[in-house]
């Protein structure tokens, strides 16, 4: 069955992913402040069929939320839907809190807490389920590498949820997910996060991504 996705954030991420949610015949849109603004149309441009709306018109009907800000605008799009986004919603959280005011991008948050725990937190009635954010934008479907197929990890509170996520990888061409447990994981995840953007930087390489070896049944 079709899915009514909402995708928060109209930058690479949100895009790469509505391109996915779209690709699986879902209906794709994106939420915006400014859903007549430049970045919402380069947005529409690039996943023809999709729509876009303001956060509060378009998060009541959602089934599928995708959170795809900067980690800096995260606390205000959350205050934000709090208050919209329906009990039982699953959002994936595809953030990543870094700090970039010594230049070089660092972690906001690590060891206590995590951005993934913070969506959960402020949105207790979701089933919130951290994915997408180890790996860039243009590998989120269909992603190939010359030495082997890469794995997605994901963490989250609820069983289905991850599951649903892990079907949705299926259908964006992963192997599946890598479940790394509760939502509290993400302060695994976010820093594993790190390493692919500082391999990245070191090596203006951005074609790179991880797989577990030697995975249990």
């Amino acid at each position: 069955m079709n899915k009514h996705v909402v995708i928060i954030g109209t930058g690479n991420v949100g895009t790469a992913l509505a391109r996915g949610f779209s690709a699986r015949g879902d209906r794709v849109v994106f939420a915006s402040r400014a859903p007549q603004g430049e970045a919402a149309r380069q947005a529409l441009d690039a996943v023809p069929g999709s729509a876009a709306g303001t956060l509060a018109e378009t998060l009541t009907a959602a089934d599928i939320v995708c959170l795809a800000v900067p980690g800096s605008a995260l606390e205000a799009v959350l205050a934000e839907i709090a208050p919209v986004v329906p009990v039982g919603t699953l959002v994936i959280d595809a953030t990543n809190p870094l700090d970039f005011s010594q230049g070089a991008p660092r972690l906001a948050l690590g060891f206590s807490d995590s951005a993934g725990e913070a969506v959960q937190r402020r949105l207790p009635a979701a089933r919130v389920v951290k994915a997408f954010n180890s790996i860039g934008a243009g590998l989120f479907v269909r992603p190939a590498f010359t030495g082997g197929a890469p794995d997605m990890f994901i963490a989250g509170n609820d069983s289905a949820a991850k599951d649903e996520v892990a079907a949705i990888l299926r259908d964006f061409g992963w192997r599946g997910a890598i479940d790394v447990g509760a939502i509290d994981a993400s302060r695994l995840l976010e820093p594993l996060a790190m390493l692919w953007i500082d391999y990245g930087v070191r090596r203006g390489h951005w074609t790179h991504g991880f797989s577990l070896l030697g995975q249990a049944a």
